[in-house]
Formats: structure tokens, sequence, C-alpha cells
């Protein structure tokens, strides 16, 4: 849930102390005229549409880590990508209305800067006509338990409702922060949908293309693992009716199906390879799992 959107008050006054913040990461002293400042909440510690949520404890850390991040369009990385650059954040609480886990609702806000230059005039100008607002940020955490049994591999599933709870996943202790992006669609329910304008096809849109590619294979891979597991531990079921069944779910829901097919289906015979040491070889580790939030 890791995103957010840019503040209304975009015309905002640039302090001194503001400028000591920025010179901080700038090559020469510049002065307040020679800055544009805009404010955006990043994130807060609602659950996003993936069915995950930053606890406060996680945003306090990643106030920390996104501290002199840039800005860019897409999460696309490349040098010439780069829109603005992060000088402050803060966490601002609101105790009169709580988020899905009864902390008060808190978000994660930041204030970025970039030059006044006549190549950043559109940039500029997309930004005040709200053209630009929705940014999603992108960042790693140590680990992802389920908000009902505190466990990182159970059986619950995000948007399972339980006795009145809606399950959901814990993005606890970052590891760094990557950058935020303006984007089109980001994860966050609150977060609305920004206009993106300006990159036409070529190196971008390819890139998006082969992201897509490769997210049809991943979801393709996650249905077949579901498909077959669901067969040893219900044969009875017609293949076809648990293949109209996954459609609507997400990746995350048909990746905790399978996880939970899979150990109902160990129960009745064992799937893992002697040689494989203990490991689970149905998911390979990845170290600190990365959210684009």
């Amino acid at each position: 849930m890791k995103e957010g959107y840019v503040a209304e008050d975009l015309r905002q006054e640039v302090s001194p102390e503001d400028m000591e913040k920025i010179n901080q990461y700038t090559r020469r002293p510049y002065e307040p005229e020679e800055v544009y400042v805009f404010s955006m909440v990043l994130c807060d510690n609602r659950v996003d549409r993936d069915g995950e949520r930053f606890p406060i404890a996680s945003l306090e850390k990643l106030r920390e880590l996104f501290l002199g991040k840039t800005c860019i369009f897409e999460h696309d990385r490349a040098n010439g990508n780069q829109a603005a650059r992060i000088f402050d954040t803060a966490l601002m609480e609101d105790p009169e209305e709580l988020s899905e886990g009864g902390e008060p609702l808190t978000q994660l806000t930041a204030r970025a800067y970039l030059p006044r230059t006549k190549g950043n005039e559109e940039t500029i100008a997309r930004i005040d006509s709200g053209m630009l607002k929705e940014v999603s940020v992108s960042c790693a955490v140590a680990r992802r338990v389920c908000s009902l049994c505190g466990k990182e591999d159970c059986e619950h599933l995000p948007g399972e409702d339980i006795g009145g709870e809606i399950v959901h996943q814990l993005l606890l202790e970052p590891t760094d922060a990557y950058e935020c992006s303006f984007v089109a669609v980001p994860a966050q329910k609150g977060a609305g949908v920004t206009k993106r304008y300006g990159q036409g096809p070529g190196r971008g849109l390819r890139r998006l293309e082969e992201e897509a590619r490769w997210g049809r294979k991943y979801r393709e891979s996650l249905t077949a693992q579901v498909l077959k597991y669901s067969a040893l531990v219900q044969p009875e079921l017609p293949r076809e009716v648990m293949k109209s069944a996954v459609k609507g779910l997400s990746m995350g829901e048909l990746r905790a199906m399978g996880r939970t097919y899979e150990r109902m289906a160990q129960k009745a015979l064992p799937l893992r390879p002697q040689l494989s040491g203990g490991k689970d070889v149905t998911e390979p580790s990845v170290g600190n799992r990365a959210y684009k939030i």
C-alpha cells in the first residue's frame, strides 16, 4: 500500500530551513526562487488493493529510508526519468479514524523539490494542474506476516472473513526504500488515478509489454499450481470448475491458495523430493521481498 498522492497545497513557501535540507543534496547552494517544492502522501497504514498493510512501526522506518530518494515515472529507474528528490518526511496521524489494524490512521508524508529549469516547466505544470497526482512507492521489507495468526506461512487467505476480521498481510521491518513514482493506477484504495501523459511508444512501451508478458507467465504458473494440488486434494471436483473459480483471484490470492492446497496435499502424500534438504522448492528464496507500493 504503497502509494499516495500529491497534496493540494502545491505552491508552497520555501523557508530557510527547507533550503538547508534541500542543499544537502545539491552540488552548489540553491536559492528559494530556484526550486519548486511540493508535498506528497506516500502511503499509510490502511489495507491496500493487494491485501497488504504497513503498521505504524513500518511507516516510522520508511520515513527515515525515503529521505533523499528520487521521484520518477512509472518505476522506470533510467537516469533521465528522474523528476524530483525527497528532502523531508513526516508522519501525520488522525486519532479520530482507525486503520484496519486498530491503529490511528497514519500517513507517511514527504516534501520533494526540483529545480526550476526550462526542461522542468512541463513537469511543474502537470503537478500544478493535477495531471500528476497519484504516487506509488517501491521498497523492500524483511517479513510479511498474516494479520490473524502472525505467521509468514499459513492457511489464511487475504480478504478472508474470519470471525468478523478480514485477513491481510502485514509488511514488517523495511530494509530499503528505492524510489517513489508518479503512476496511473496505484495499489492503495485512497490513492485515486493519475492521467499519465508524455511517454510515447518506444522503450517505455516495450518495458511495459515485457512486464505484462512475465506477469501473465507468473499468473499461469500460479494457476497451474492450484489446479495440480486441488486435483490431488479434491479429485471429485471437475477441473473446469476450479479453473473458473480462480479466474477472478488476484496474484496474492492465487499464491495463498496454491500454498494452502499444497499443504493439504502434503498431508495426503509426500510431495517433497528427498534431495531438497527440507527447503520449499515451490517458491525460490529471494531474500528481502520488494514491494511497489
